[in-house]
């Protein structure tokens, strides 16, 4: 009898039977979480790790999953595409990040707004039930989360 090995396939509303690459895509700024980043990556892949496999989840992170080559956004961009959730490290620095908004910007364009993780790691995060939107004065939120979400978004605060 012979067994073939097969990736695993994950359903979600949105790839049904889709291989995904990764567990997570993990979105921050290098100025503010460089060293933050790295360990939630760490713990992310040890969380629940069975006996006999090197990491319970994959998680994208761009020092870790890309390599040199003359077309980054389309490597980023494919990771995005080939990932479960979106763990956006929300800080000042990631809300004024060019990079953040545009990973956020193509996550939303193409996966449910509902698969994105925030963990603040910095500034305000703050939700107006009466516009049912971020506050204005909110300053780790990107430009690309606002008026993205119809209800207060659940998060973990590491500030």
């Amino acid at each position: 009898m012979r067994v073939m090995l097969q990736p695993a396939r994950i359903a979600s509303p949105t790839n049904r039977d889709r291989w995904m690459a990764y567990d997570g895509f993990m979105s921050y700024s290098h100025a503010a979480d460089d060293r933050l980043a790295p360990a939630l990556q760490r713990g992310l892949q040890l969380l629940a790790k069975p006996w006999n496999s090197r990491r319970a989840l994959r998680i994208f992170r761009d020092e870790t999953g890309l390599s040199t080559n003359p077309h980054l956004w389309s490597s980023i961009e494919k990771a995005i595409d080939e990932s479960e959730w979106f763990v956006l490290l929300a800080s000042e620095e990631a809300a004024r990040s060019q990079w953040v908004n545009r990973e956020i910007s193509h996550w939303i364009a193409t996966k449910p707004v509902d698969h994105i993780l925030p963990v603040v790691t910095d500034g305000t995060w703050d939700w107006d039930p009466d516009t049912d939107d971020f506050a204005a004065e909110s300053s780790a939120v990107p430009d690309a989360m606002r008026r993205a979400l119809v209800a207060e978004p659940r998060h973990l605060d590491l500030r």
